[in-house]
């Protein structure tokens, strides 16, 4: 025991005599030397909330929706099946505020053998003008039933006259929106390429399409009702290159000097009632008519009767859709809808050729089994006009069912 004691008192004594002994400049570096790996963990933690705080501003969302499909006897002839089971959309969509005012957005569509992007755009609030955003990039155009989510929309697809019109429901561009917060008034103003087709990244021609639309709404409290009512239009042009050969709407030939613009316009209504009444119930509507071109792709090679024979097309064109929704208890759901669309309205019976108008009865039945699950049964009941060229009633209904899962 008194060894250990002379032991301990000894290396105590020589440890403390080693330090009288040190450069306090070299006791300077030693604590230099701490303090420096010290800081440098203060600005890794620095740099790591950081990151959390960006990582927070990130909100990530998006829906599945498989389905079954059932088709008639016309369509099982033209698809070589007549049921399948497919992916429609598989979505997930990334939003990045990145500061007050500032907003990001991105969103890929995985659907099976279909991944495309859907949305790229950022949302801008503009200094010094209130309630005014500016968008920029790929987006919805600014119409109803096109802005409508396909995952809050109550039937399976979009009516026959927008998905007609409007394509693949996005485009590029710039938009100008207004929405009031003193008065209920939604502005949108925007300009696009106007090429009507997701795969081309890039402008076909010189001319920018521009679209507008404006809805006002009205409230009443005390009668459980909202309406809102608008109007939009599309202003634009296909640009003929090369073949100067025109066939109108009447069927008469026309022609125009090569190089230029074939007219592209319509104008439209719309009309919303959300009604609080036995559950809830929904009437909504609207009304498009006018003008909407083809641009002939024959090559410029081609001799005249080859480009006459396939002339750029010139067809006044009308559509409307109409919707009756009725909530039943607090997780089902009826739906009716009625669109009618009519490709070219100078012309009828015979005359019409294969330009014929559909009208088209459409049920559905939602249930939600909680917020995230939806299951939908869905049956599309298409009627075609008669003439010679489509002399019977095509069997192309349609039956439905979708599970969608929302996250």
């Amino acid at each position: 025991m008194k060894k250990l004691l002379a032991i301990t008192i000894f290396m105590m004594v020589s440890v403390y005599g080693y330090s009288q002994k040190q450069n306090p400049d070299s006791l300077k570096e030693v604590i230099e030397k701490h303090e420096g790996r010290l800081n440098a963990l203060d600005e890794r933690v620095l740099v790591n909330e950081a990151d959390l705080g960006k990582l927070n501003k990130i909100k990530v969302s998006g829906y599945i929706q498989a389905q079954w499909e059932s088709y008639g006897k016309d369509l099982e002839k033209s698809n070589g099946y007549n049921n399948t089971f497919y992916i429609r959309r598989a979505r997930v969509k990334f939003t990045y505020e990145a500061l007050d005012g500032v907003k990001f957005v991105l969103q890929p569509d995985f659907s099976t053998g279909n991944l495309v992007l859907k949305d790229a755009y950022a949302v801008v609030n503009i200094p010094k003008l209130k309630d005014f955003t500016l968008w920029t990039g790929q987006f919805n155009r600014p119409d109803y039933e096109v802005e409508y989510s396909s995952s809050q929309r109550e039937v399976l697809e979009r009516s026959r006259v927008i998905r007609t019109i409007y394509p693949g429901e996005r485009e590029i561009g710039v938009k100008l929106e207004y929405v009031g917060s003193t008065i209920p008034l939604k502005v949108q103003l925007m300009a696009m390429n106007g090429n009507f087709t997701a795969a081309q990244a890039k402008d076909v021609d010189s001319k920018k399409d521009l679209m507008g639309r404006i809805v006002y709404s009205i409230k009443l409290p005390d009668a459980g009702i909202g309406i809102d009512f608008g109007a939009n239009g599309y202003f634009g042009g296909n640009l003929a290159k090369t073949n100067p050969y025109i066939s109108n709407s009447d069927g008469t030939a026309d022609s125009v000097k090569v190089w230029s613009y074939l007219d592209k316009n319509w104008v439209g209504g719309e009309v919303q009632i959300f009604a609080d009444v036995l559950g809830g119930m929904a009437i909504k509507a609207e009304y498009i008519a006018g003008i909407n071109s083809t641009a002939s792709t024959i090559a410029g090679t081609s001799t005249m009767a080859q480009m006459k024979a396939s002339p750029n097309l010139f067809n006044n064109f009308s559509g409307y859709y109409l919707y009756f929704i009725k909530n039943i208890g607090p997780k089902d759901q009826f739906i009716a809808r009625y669109d009618y669309y009519d490709p070219n309205t100078k012309l009828s019976g015979d005359a019409a050729g294969n330009n014929i108008y559909y009208t088209t009865w459409t049920v559905s039945l939602q249930h939600y089994l909680n917020d995230n699950i939806r299951i939908s049964l869905n049956y599309e009941m298409p009627k075609n006009e008669i003439n010679a060229s489509n002399s019977t009633e095509k069997k192309d209904n349609v039956l439905g069912v979708r599970i969608q899962a929302k996250f």
